[in-house]
């Protein structure tokens, strides 16, 4: 019977360690993001971002989901586009993302020009040679095609937002992560 019990607590060990490794690997896996189409597409001029790296900021709003705390309540969410690209203008030339930090909802900054940044930020997150977004509170920075956390202490990278469409004259954000409908 002793024998059973410690091949019993070794396999519960075991599956244990499993699940717990399993549970990390879920946690850092690429999140599947899912997006939720805006109450009304944001335009922005074309003209004003008709060269890489012009930003425009903009107001959206959004409808919180069924599975909110508040369902079905008007959210207004803070963007910034981007042309990230030369060439035609398509949707997959532009970026946009939500300019409130995840860490203590402050409003980011776009910073044009990575070396005007502090040699405190520049050691953090190393040579930079594009644009960024800046968190002034706390010093997060984020890159500016994707939103993605360079340094900083904020747990996750800024909330994005889909480009939908490019006409002659707009550029129309038309979606939005919905986890920003859960949280703003």
């Amino acid at each position: 019977m002793y024998s059973c019990l410690r091949r019993r607590t070794f396999f519960e060990g075991v599956l244990l360690s499993v699940l717990g490794l399993g549970r990390r690997a879920w946690a850092q896996a690429p999140r599947v993001l899912r997006y939720r189409p805006l109450s009304r597409p944001a335009t922005i001029p074309l003209a004003a971002l008709d060269v890489p790296w012009r930003a425009r900021r903009f107001r959206a709003q959004g409808v919180s989901p069924p599975t909110a705390a508040n369902p079905d309540q008007p959210v207004r969410v803070n963007g910034m586009v981007v042309r990230v690209s030369e060439g035609a203008a398509r949707p997959e030339r532009f970026k946009a993302v939500c300019t409130v930090c995840p860490h203590e909802q402050c409003e980011v900054d776009f910073i044009a020009d990575p070396a005007a940044l502090d040699p405190l930020v520049l050691a953090e997150i190393g040579d930079v040679t594009e644009p960024v977004y800046l968190c002034p509170c706390h010093n997060s920075t984020f890159t500016v095609s994707e939103g993605k956390r360079l340094g900083g202490p904020v747990p996750r990278g800024l909330y994005r937002f889909r480009v939908t469409a490019v006409t002659d004259a707009v550029v129309e954000v038309g979606e939005v992560e919905e986890d920003v409908l859960l949280f703003f």
